[in-house]
């Protein structure tokens, strides 16, 4: 008989360990994306539980410092993933996630394209005009020559899924996925 998967939830298991799990995972995977870890228990603990969260209470349950809680708060406002909110007689501030998973993809995939390929198309279109310029260099002008095309094409891509409106997006989400049939709550 095998043995129980210890990554598979076990009927007994509360939520807060459910959302533990979850929470931890998303620090992992920030660190492989180049994100600082505590940024994305941050905003997994905001998305997953739904819930708005004041800063001091994110600070005790992911048991971090105040100041880790306020700059990685910050970055993820900066993102658009994650914004302030205000309830009435309430002297703290809120935070809550944004739920949309398409809006989330669209911002995530405009701040990274931002961060990330903007600074690299720029770098590759001064290697190609200093190439060009320059005897000797037309191997590597070719291959400086194909990953602008390449980013290029991914950056037409990008551009136009941040264009299309989230049912659009659902539906091409789905017809990558296999073709599933599956119906989200979350799209208009």
């Amino acid at each position: 008989m095998d043995s129980p998967n210890p990554d598979q939830p076990s009927a007994g298991q509360t939520s807060d360990v459910l959302i533990r799990r979850f929470v931890e995972h998303w620090g992992v995977m920030a660190r492989s994306w180049g994100i600082n870890s505590t940024m994305g228990e941050l905003f997994a603990l905001l998305y997953i539980t739904g819930e708005d969260w004041n800063a001091e209470d994110l600070r005790l349950r992911l048991d971090v410092s105040r100041g880790n809680v306020s700059m990685n708060l910050r970055e993820l406002i900066g993102w658009g993933v994650v914004k302030k909110v205000h309830r009435p007689g309430e002297r703290r501030e809120l935070y809550r996630a944004e739920s949309d998973v398409w809006t989330l993809f669209r911002r995530i995939m405009s701040e990274r394209k931002r961060r990330e390929v903007d600074p690299t198309r720029q770098v590759l279109d001064d290697l190609a005009q200093a190439s060009e310029r320059s005897v000797g260099q037309e191997a590597m002008n070719e291959r400086v020559q194909t990953l602008r095309r390449l980013l290029g094409a991914l950056d037409r891509l990008s551009e136009r899924l941040m264009a299309m409106d989230a049912q659009d997006l659902a539906d091409l989400g789905r017809l990558l996925g296999g073709g599933e049939e599956e119906e989200d709550d979350s799209t208009p």
